[in-house]
């Protein structure tokens, strides 16, 4: 009786047009992975997307660091969703001055606004990244239209860089200068120039000399 001999690694490598292996169990893997990630697309699509008369905020509970990815998904499945970030100021790698990035406002939760039905949740249950949906013994429980508007309010009221630059560094706060011929001096902000540059009134010789220094070389002072 004859047997089959089993293809090797070797000879179950494909050569693409560069000359290079391909290995067709892990094309093959990678074709089934992306097939899934179809398949669950279109049940959200058809679950969690459907729009109608009834629908309501909710909100999911996300796992650590994991926010973008799930709100990406639910995006691509055509649910209406609201990730809460706001901004916040920092250094720049390798560059004199600071920028502006957004940060989660409420980490570990995404806002959806769907069907309040088994098939929704069946659904946005199996999106990776996502734990539980905030809700009680009945089951989850939506956020009222008017404090979802309150709550996105707030967060938009502060969210050009200007106002984050402003409280990052209000008028009258004290500040410690970091870089320059004044380094290691104090002093307090007497006003901002622009985005990236204020005026300090620098403490020199028992004396305030306004200054013009750039955001990235002052510190606030605890």
């Amino acid at each position: 009786m004859m047997h089959s001999k089993r293809p090797s690694e070797v000879e179950r490598a494909w050569i693409d047009r560069k000359g290079d292996p391909i290995n067709v169990d892990r094309a093959y893997a990678e074709s089934d992975r992306q097939m899934n990630l179809s398949r669950r697309a279109q049940a959200l699509l058809a679950a969690a997307g459907e729009s109608g008369p009834v629908m309501q905020w909710f909100v999911l509970c996300i796992a650590h660091h994991a926010e973008k990815d799930v709100d990406k998904s639910l995006g691509q499945a055509g649910v209406e969703r609201w990730f809460p970030v706001e901004k916040r100021l920092r250094n720049a790698p390798h560059a004199k001055r600071k920028v502006v990035y957004h940060v989660p406002a409420l980490p570990g939760y995404v806002f959806v606004k769907v069907l309040n039905r088994d098939e929704t949740w069946a659904a946005l249950l199996t999106l990776e990244g996502v734990r539980a949906v905030l809700g009680g013994a009945s089951g989850p429980v939506p956020v009222a239209e008017c404090k979802y508007l309150e709550l996105k309010k707030k967060l938009d009221e502060k969210s050009t860089d200007e106002a984050v630059v402003e409280a990052a560094f209000p008028v009258g706060a004290r500040v410690r200068i970091e870089d320059g011929p004044f380094a290691s001096f104090g002093g307090s902000i007497e006003k901002l120039v622009d985005g990236q540059r204020a005026i300090v009134l620098v403490e020199i010789f028992g004396r305030l000399a306004p200054t013009e220094l750039g955001l990235a070389q002052i510190t606030k002072s605890e």
